[in-house]
């Protein structure tokens, strides 16, 4: 079967595997793969569309690095699990809640380039805020509802978290949108 697509539907393909990868507690370097290949992929329509716009591009910016290492830095894992002709030898150390905030940061590019979200990534994002109230804010609205949907979610094990996000991400799909 022969399957074509443009780049940004590979992307979200790319996503929404990521993270049903994620809430089924998949294999970290699998999701890591899948949403560092899909981010790339919108961080750079976000620049085609207009160039420094991606939030890529505010990261590196912030960084206080130059672009090249801010960029190695940002892409050492994806590197890592595609290239092993410089460190054959070499071992990963990667912290599994990376790509909770690697898949929110790629779903909110993908909607800052003027796409619609997924399912899954609307129910990601959701869940996301719910368990890092602290990236957008306590009392904003959003934070706000999505602790209604997920009360008390950091008190919980990272497996509890991870449970109640496919849940949650199962009754969204079957549903065909949010509650």
């Amino acid at each position: 079967m022969n399957i074509t697509c443009t780049k940004h539907d590979a992307a979200v393909r790319q996503l929404d595997v990521a993270i049903g990868l994620l809430f089924t507690d998949g294999d970290p370097l699998a999701v890591r793969t899948l949403a560092g290949a899909a981010y790339g992929i919108v961080a750079d329509l976000a620049e085609n569309q207009k160039h420094g716009s991606s939030w890529r591009t505010k990261i590196i910016e912030d960084s206080g690095l130059s672009k090249k290492d801010a960029l190695q830095v940002l892409n050492a894992a994806q590197n890592y699990l595609k290239h092993a002709d410089r460190d054959a030898g070499s071992t990963l150390s990667l912290d599994e809640e990376e790509n909770d905030h690697l898949i929110f940061i790629a779903s909110i590019e993908c909607g800052g380039i003027g796409h619609r979200l997924s399912f899954s990534m609307q129910a990601f994002q959701i869940w996301y805020l719910a368990l890092y109230p602290d990236k957008i804010g306590h009392d904003t609205e959003p934070v706000q509802k999505s602790k209604t949907v997920f009360p008390n979610l950091s008190e919980k094990t990272r497996l509890q978290q991870l449970a109640l996000g496919h849940e949650f991400l199962e009754r969204v799909l079957e549903g065909k949108g949010l509650l």
